[in-house]
């Protein structure tokens, strides 16, 4: 499953929708800190391990593409 995820800096929940999602994070983006900070929220939201998944597009973007597999 492939998921649309928007990333905004802040302390709040994540937004959840579907295929798609807002996730907030108050990490730097500096050493991949705030992309690890979304993998391991989206890993939590949907019941995962953080190896099931994988960041397709948007390494330095706030729109990103991420794969989750079974």
């Amino acid at each position: 499953m492939i998921i649309k995820v928007r990333v905004v800096y802040g302390d709040k929940l994540p937004e959840i929708t579907g295929n798609s999602a807002v996730i907030y994070t108050s990490e730097k983006r500096e050493n991949n800190r705030a992309n690890i900070d979304v993998i391991k929220q989206l890993a939590r939201a949907y019941g995962k391990e953080i190896s099931q998944i994988k960041l397709l597009r948007g390494r330095t973007s706030r729109n990103k593409e991420f794969l989750i597999t079974e």
